[in-house]
């Protein structure tokens, strides 16, 4: 089994969201299945920015409670 994945969820401001993923796949599939706009921050391995290691996903209120439901169901 890999890495385990690990996600974080806190309140942005009044009306978002950030929620932290270190799963590209996952990313991918939130951004796709809730028509997301690309990550809010991106982490880098090392200072390398080459390799993107993971991402902060700027979720609106609307939509935090399904996207939280999505990730622990598919992580």
């Amino acid at each position: 089994m890999g890495k385990k994945q690990q996600e974080s969820i806190w309140k942005f401001n009044d009306d978002e969201w950030k929620v932290h993923i270190t799963s590209e796949q996952l990313k991918e599939e939130v951004l796709k299945n809730f028509n997301l706009e690309k990550s809010g921050t991106i982490y880098y391995e090392n200072g390398n920015f080459q390799e993107e290691t993971s991402w902060d996903l700027i979720v609106p209120n609307k939509l935090i409670t399904k996207v939280k439901k999505y990730i622990k169901d598919n992580s």
